[in-house]
């Protein structure tokens, strides 16, 4: 190898040539001064050469990558996704992740343009959303049923109508009586009025229960009360006698202050965490009736198939270890189901 193209290597030595012969002198004059005193053995040692250090063989300090995963979606979803967030990043130290609202359907938009890695849902991907967005792949990690909640009455609406009546024909007050002998609720202006709550925000549970009432994907325009999220129109109920409501089940089953109404086949007594989890896993009778269901998934979504990083949090959202935060947001966990 020819010496004049080999990597150039910076020296820590000063070679003594490279100096004038009087600074040389005055450096031997001071070494052996400290010589003299036994500061140094070997006055000499101070014009040894110093080993060469190749820089371009130098250890640089290891730069571990920050990576960073975003969500987005579903309000159902959300309080999942900010614990799954905080417990992921306990163990994924250089990744953060963000998670942001927005709705069902801003969720599926999201996941399917690629704008952000994960997006959520609390409701099936329509047909058109599929043919719209055809590289979407779905990842369910839990599931609920969406449940009628009450407060200043305890009973059951066998009949569908009465429901579709109490909430579609409203104009966010409904007038309903109980029917001591059979425990059913109708609507009737002899029966005390009730104020009719909503959720005002996008929401995969409204569009769950407007569906199943057959109003369209959500009830603006029946002039419910808009309330924000679950915990809103929950405590919206909580806090108003004579009132009516849909939350999704873990939320009403937590509360002392309102009661769960019996929907068509489950009467009101039969509406508990083992009955719903049956339905869900598909080994009890559907919720509420074999014709219409109240039961819905909640998923994550990628575009395509999901990358190293975006599988290993779906794989952690999956996960034994994460039962305990959907039970904590009021949802099952996929691991609960199958």
């Amino acid at each position: 190898m020819n010496p004049d193209k080999s990597p150039k290597k910076i020296s820590a030595c000063v070679k003594a040539d490279s100096f004038p012969v009087a600074v040389i002198a005055l450096l031997i004059v001071v070494a052996a001064a400290f010589a003299a005193i036994g500061m140094v053995e070997d006055p000499f040692s101070l014009f040894h050469p110093v080993e060469e250090t190749d820089l371009t063989e130098s250890e640089e300090a290891e730069l571990i990558p920050c990576s960073e995963l975003t969500l987005s979606g579903s309000t159902t979803v959300k309080p999942v996704s900010d614990l799954l967030a905080e417990a992921f990043m306990e163990t994924h130290e250089n990744c953060i992740v963000s998670v942001t609202g927005g709705g069902s359907g801003a969720g599926i938009s999201s996941a399917g343009t690629g704008i952000v890695n994960i997006g959520s849902a609390s409701r099936a991907v329509t047909d058109e959303e599929l043919l719209k967005y055809p590289d979407l792949q779905t990842h369910t990690i839990g599931e609920s049923a969406v449940v009628v909640i009450l407060n200043g009455i305890e009973g059951n609406f066998t009949d569908k109508n009465e429901l579709i009546k109490a909430f579609g024909d409203s104009d966010g007050q409904v007038d309903l009586v109980l029917d001591e002998k059979n425990g059913e609720i109708h609507v009737n202006k002899t029966g005390s009025s009730f104020q009719v709550f909503q959720r005002s925000d996008e929401s995969g549970t409204e569009e769950t229960f407007a569906s199943y009432l057959g109003l369209g994907k959500n009830l603006d325009g029946y002039g419910a009360e808009g309330k924000l999220g679950n915990d809103g129109v929950l405590a919206a109920v909580e806090n108003t006698s004579n009132s009516i409501a849909f939350v999704d089940f873990g939320f009403a089953e937590r509360s002392k202050k309102v009661s769960i109404a019996g929907i068509e086949s489950y009467k009101k007594t039969e509406i508990t965490n083992k009955s719903i989890k049956a339905a869900l896993a598909g080994t009890g009778k559907p919720f509420p009736s074999e014709n219409s269901t109240l039961t819905r998934p909640l998923t994550y979504l990628t575009k395509g198939k999901p990358d190293s990083l975006e599988q290993t949090f779906i794989d952690f959202a999956r996960s034994q270890d994460s039962v305990y935060i959907f039970k904590e947001c009021g949802y099952f966990s996929i691991r609960e189901i199958n």
